[in-house]
């Protein structure tokens, strides 16, 4: 479990970044010339369908039934949830009145995300632009940073994985608790934490009349976090750029919902619908040094940018099936992100 787990993490946003990073660190270094003001405005837009494909992914997996187990009962479940990133969220609009001192220099005001694939646009800090005590003798031209070529692919999105223990408590409630980590597989390239808590409730006993009926019928909540971190080291004392710092995401979920589901043999359908309500940051914290001919700027904690728009309604259906203790399940959600989530566990009473 432990293996098959690390092996989905590597796929995650703490990989993703790394690989990013270096690959696109001459753009990115560059972005943060323009201060500290430009690249939070940047990176919001450059990260955002990433940060929301998270927050999607972190309300869903939750349940596979509307049964809440009998008291003491449990099962254990690994889920992978992927919020899939709209074609329409991948690029973003540049717009010059947001900037105080990046410009478009050629090519389109359409901009790449972090999955919007290859740029075709040069990007300019004017000459004589001050920044932070530093005034550019020269124009800096450089090309927008490119994103992950995700062109072909069914799915874009990033996935969430977790393993879930369920336990049966008095009442027909049930508390849900999940878990991920990155177990130290990603070394030096950062790490991945998600911790999440949620609480299941039969309400057919305290509605006449809907204890007779032949389905099951649940509230449900559950909240869950996610942090991961990555380290930015590049350059030296002797090169124009130099950075020596962390960042740091964060993505929260609250999933609120009623659940409806019909044991049929060995086969369960169950139906959700509610309200997902996410919000996320992302941090760069540390020392950003530049050196020009005009002088030199350090930039210390140049990013701390909030992300919105990522609660939205929710609708998810999905399909159990139940080999005595083994469950096997799948689920689509429709919601802001809309996401697919795929599971398999033990389950008992």
């Amino acid at each position: 479990m432990k293996n098959l787990i690390t092996k989905i993490l590597t796929l995650t946003l703490v990989g993703f970044f790394a690989i990013n990073h270096n690959a696109n660190s001459q753009e990115f270094g560059e972005i943060f010339k323009g201060g500290p003001e430009d690249a939070n405005t940047y990176l919001q837009n450059y990260t955002k369908p990433i940060m929301l494909s998270f927050n999607n992914g972190l309300g869903s997996g939750w349940y596979n039934t509307a049964k809440p187990h009998k008291l003491f009962g449990f099962d254990l479940t690994a889920t992978v949830n992927i919020a899939n990133i709209p074609q329409s969220e991948r690029k973003f609009t540049f717009n010059p009145s947001e900037y105080q001192n990046l410009r478009i220099e050629s090519g389109s005001d359409i901009l790449p995300t972090a999955v919007g694939g290859d740029s075709e646009t040069d990007l300019v800090i004017p000459a004589s632009s001050s920044i932070g005590g530093i005034t550019y003798e020269n124009d800096v031209r450089f090309q927008a940073p490119p994103g992950f070529d995700a062109e072909g692919l069914p799915i874009v999105g990033f996935p969430v994985p977790a393993v879930q223990l369920g336990i049966g408590l008095p009442k027909n409630t049930e508390l849900k608790i999940r878990y991920a980590s990155d177990f130290g597989a990603l070394e030096d390239d950062g790490s991945f934490n998600l911790l999440g808590f949620g609480v299941m409730h039969d309400l057919k006993q305290w509605v006449p009349g809907l204890k007779q009926m032949p389905i099951d019928v649940s509230g449900f909540m559950g909240y869950s976090s996610l942090k991961a971190e990555f380290p930015i080291a590049e350059g030296n004392a002797a090169s124009e750029f130099e950075a020596d710092g962390l960042a740091e995401l964060k993505a929260s979920s609250l999933t609120i919902q009623g659940v409806i589901s019909k044991k049929i043999a060995i086969i369960t359908p169950y139906l959700g619908i509610g309200y997902n309500i996410a919000s996320s940051s992302l941090k760069v914290n540390g020392d950003f040094t530049y050196r020009d001919s005009g002088g030199e700027v350090t930039f210390t904690d140049p990013v701390d940018a909030k992300f919105t728009g990522g609660s939205s309604p929710r609708i998810n259906a999905g399909l159990r099936l139940k080999l005595l203790i083994l469950t096997i399940h799948a689920e689509y959600a429709i919601q802001k992100y809309n996401t697919f989530t795929a599971g398999v566990g033990l389950s008992i009473r």
